[in-house]
């Protein structure tokens, strides 16, 4: 009897064995044979020494006329013309503004009550800064809203009245405040005057000679040309090349020869049709679609902050 307990524990409950047994603390363990042996431990020896790397060469110095030189104005260009007030100041954004005010304003006074809808800053704004179509944009503004006009004197009457009110909102702000410069303005001029290359600024403001002066701008510009010198001359508003071609004139400047900076698209068209030697787009980082419209209208290039023309960043090439 004592023997068929023994032969139990030795062999597992079933009596075979191979198959579960009772554990050391009675409960059930799997039979997983006997431990393999360990192979033996493999040391790796190298049979040869890695290859030294070759010492690093000093960097090759660049030469002062290579760190002059600036992508976005090559060394051929020898006069640049930039709109002022798109580039250099502000006065574009608060031509803009005021136009906005105005327009809304119209429309409470027209349709009070109606809920027409103010004007678009990137569709319809831009058409109301070029005064030869005035009439023309004003006529569209309110078609849109369902205000149509009974004859063409009263859109014509109209598009007067609206454009006395916002120059006197411009000029009161203007007076108070005055204009605002864009970064590194005083810069790039300093540096462009360093560099020989002649520099001139046109305006379709009135009066904007004095702001630029009020600001210190005019003693870094050779030609200054404005909306008063627009009027004087009789030209006409862009995108009409004639007072970009009229300022690299007075240059001394063949177009070839000259730049033009505009964040315009009717300034850059402009400058296409003037044949300008070089055509650079300024526009705000990010702004896929605008950098599109300059590039559209003929820039050559666009860049992002002033300081890039001095050759201190990558500018944006057109597409081949």
């Amino acid at each position: 009897m004592a023997e068929g307990p023994i032969r139990a524990r030795a062999h597992g409950r079933s009596g075979r064995p191979g198959t579960a047994r009772d554990g050391p603390n009675g409960g059930r363990a799997r039979d997983v044979g006997p431990c393999p042996a360990r192979p033996p431990r493999t040391v790796m020896v190298p049979t040869t020494q890695r290859p030294r790397r070759p010492p690093m060469r000093p960097p090759t110095p660049v030469p002062e006329s290579a760190q002059d030189t600036c992508p976005a104005l090559p060394p051929r260009i020898a006069a640049v013309v930039f709109d002022a007030d798109s580039v250099l100041t502000d006065l574009a954004h608060l031509q803009t503004a005021t136009w906005g005010f105005v327009l809304d304003a119209y429309l409470r006074e027209r349709a009070p009550g109606s809920g027409a809808k103010g004007p678009d800053a990137e569709t319809e704004l831009p058409a109301f800064l070029d005064d030869g179509h005035l009439t023309a944009a004003v006529t569209s503004f309110c078609e849109l809203r369902g205000l149509g006009f009974g004859s063409l004197r009263q859109a014509v009457a109209t598009a007067h009245d609206l454009s006395v009110r916002r120059q006197a909102i411009l000029h009161r702000y203007l007076h108070h405040y005055g204009v605002g410069v864009r970064r590194g303005t005083a810069e790039l001029l300093t540096d462009l005057r360093r560099r020989g290359v002649r520099c001139a600024a046109v305006s379709g403001t009135a009066r904007a000679r004095g702001l630029l002066t009020a600001r210190g701008l005019v003693q870094l510009l050779d030609v200054v040309l404005d909306g008063d010198d627009r009027a004087r001359l009789r030209s006409p508003a862009r995108p009409d090349p004639v007072q970009l071609l009229h300022a690299a004139r007075l240059l001394g400047a063949d177009p070839r020869e000259t730049a033009v900076v505009d964040a315009a698209p009717r300034g850059v068209r402009a400058a296409a049709r003037g044949g300008f030697g070089r055509i650079v787009g300024l526009t705000p980082p990010g702004d896929v679609r605008r950098m599109t419209e300059l590039f559209r209208h003929g820039a050559d290039l666009v860049v992002h902050d002033l300081g890039q023309l001095r050759g201190g960043a990558r500018a944006v090439p057109a597409a081949a």
